[in-house]
């Protein structure tokens, strides 16, 4: 595996030098309301949201101020913007992991993990930014997340994991409430680190040590 840094652009100063978006998402001047959010996925995940401002999202994207208040009234309409829009269907997709029947615990662990870094494909700067944000109690958008969870009706892992504590189906030693955490934290820190599998090869290796960490620690032989 190789290892880099999380290295965020220097914003263009123009709003025409906006560089080329990923596949599958608007471009250009097109959508700027989706490069804001962008932006902001971005910055928070560099220096946290209480560090970050509208217009300093603004600046990153060559938008002015006043164009990013034409968007967003202010950063908390912003703030859940992002939750509505870019974190919450990942998080909804990550924690569907959980709601597959007839498949044995450490096949839905393996899902779970799966689905993670299939996020992180999605949205490259969410492990610092679920670190900071979201694994943290107090974390900004946390609560915003959580909420959303709920409100969509989405079973909640500790719910299904709990079950599986009253089964037994644990090794002993593990805490039920401590597993999703244990998951995410294994997942997604060395990635909000710097570690990064840039090749197939090298993602199959991390998933699958991911996976063999998990089940051989969780599950009794």
């Amino acid at each position: 595996m190789q290892t880099a840094e999380y290295l965020v652009p220097a914003p263009p100063r123009e709003a025409e030098t906006i560089a080329p978006r990923r596949p599958g998402r608007p471009t250009g001047k097109s959508d700027r309301r989706a490069l804001l959010l962008d932006a902001a996925l971005t910055l928070f995940a560099q220096q946290g949201v209480p560090n970050t401002t509208l217009r300093m999202i603004a600046d990153h994207v060559g938008l002015t101020a006043a164009m990013a208040h034409y968007y967003f009234r202010s950063r908390e309409q912003l703030l859940d913007a992002v939750v509505e829009e870019r974190l919450l269907p990942l998080a909804i997709r990550i924690n569907q992991a959980f709601r597959v029947e007839r498949r044995e615990p450490p096949a839905i662990i393996a899902g779970l993990v799966r689905r993670l870094l299939e996020a992180v494909d999605e949205c490259p700067c969410l492990p610092p930014l679920w670190v900071r944000e979201m694994l943290s109690e107090g974390g900004a958008l946390r609560e915003r997340v959580l909420k959303g969870l709920e409100e969509s009706g989405t079973e909640k892992a500790d719910r299904r994991l709990e079950s599986w504590g009253r089964q037994g189906l644990f090794a002993g030693g593990v805490e039920p409430s401590l597993v999703f955490v244990s998951i995410v934290a294994l997942t997604l820190l060395p990635l909000a680190g710097g570690l990064t599998a840039t090749t197939p090869l090298a993602r199959e290796a991390f998933e699958r040590h991911v996976v063999t960490l998990l089940t051989g620690g969780l599950f009794p032989k």
